[in-house]
């Protein structure tokens, strides 16, 4: 039975973890300045521990193996039993963010992250050929659609994508290191350094933040138009595919600009995965560029100029 265990890096990153939370803890104590207060290395272990243990609780989440066999598909953590999920039994399977969730008849589930295993795609590529394509979510009906080479007109009633996990996971990675050099900074360098490179660090972990929250959001095309769900919004931003008079998109079709009176920013293709990126750019060509609607590509930092200044 091939097991799919947790990428290389990701259980070095779960070992490695404790043992560099240890090396900046001593190097922030033996650096400590004479005339500190008496409860500053109760302060740098307390500041070491809430970023790291968060951490090394993420990693264990993530460090699952997945089986699978003639009769199911299994899901387990080290020092953990199995938990299967036989084929029969399987009513449903969706995929949100990296997840890949699978219910079964009985009201349980089992979830996975392919992409943070060795051969996840191959994994993928497996199960959806054991699974029904009624019982499978928007994504995952594409990929399958895909994989037995079903045209693309048999695809393009609606799509709902949302950017590969990926993309918010390194937001918080970048907020992660804003902060712990804000941290490092304040501890070993002069005061007056510190400070700025401290205050630097703060607006790097902002940003960070602010990106993966960004990342959060979901895109719905179907032949009427498109809505953006957005977590920080109470209701989603709609728009009709003939309201569209321009369509402005960085060089990478990452980001995107719908003007039509107003204008409707979202993710773009290039945040998605392959089957849902060729999807969305169908959708852009036949109900926008096909449509007449103005196409303005911008490089570098002019579509963020756009962006502000519109």
């Amino acid at each position: 039975m091939p097991v799919c265990r947790p990428a290389p890096y990701l259980e070095g990153l779960a070992i490695l973890m404790p043992m560099l939370a240890f090396v900046i803890a001593s190097v922030l104590l033996l650096n400590e300045k004479p005339q500190a207060p008496n409860w500053m290395p109760l302060l740098i272990l307390v500041v070491i521990l809430l970023i790291f243990i968060p951490l090394l609780i993420v990693a264990w989440l993530f460090m699952k193996s997945v089986r699978l066999s003639p009769v199911g598909i299994a899901v387990g953590r080290p020092f953990q039993r199995w938990r299967e999920a036989p084929w029969q039994d399987i009513v449903r399977a969706t995929r949100s963010g990296m997840f890949v969730r699978i219910y079964m008849s009985g009201g349980d589930s089992i979830a996975f992250a392919p992409r943070l295993l060795t051969d996840g795609d191959q994994l993928i590529m497996v199960i959806l050929d054991h699974l029904r394509p009624h019982i499978l979510d928007g994504a995952l009906r594409s990929e399958a659609l895909e994989q037995m080479g079903t045209p693309e007109s048999d695809v393009m009633g609606m799509l709902r994508a949302r950017p590969r996990g990926r993309w918010p996971f390194s937001g918080l990675v970048v907020a992660l290191v804003g902060i712990s050099g804000a941290v490092i900074a304040l501890f070993m360098l002069p005061l007056g350094l510190a400070i700025a490179l401290s205050v630097l660090g703060v607006v790097v972990a902002l940003c960070g933040v602010a990106a993966a929250i960004w990342l959060l959001q979901e895109v719905i095309l179907n032949s009427e138009g498109l809505t953006i769900i957005q977590p920080w919004r109470r209701s989603p931003d709609e728009l009709a595919w003939d309201q569209i008079r321009v369509l402005d998109h960085s060089a990478n079709w990452m980001l995107l600009r719908f003007r039509a009176g107003r204008s409707v920013r979202c993710i773009g293709p290039g945040f998605l995965r392959v089957s849902e990126r060729d999807q969305m750019m169908a959708f852009i060509k036949l109900y926008c560029l096909d449509h007449g609607v103005l196409n303005y590509p911008h490089r570098g930092l002019f579509f963020w100029r756009a962006w502000r200044f519109e």
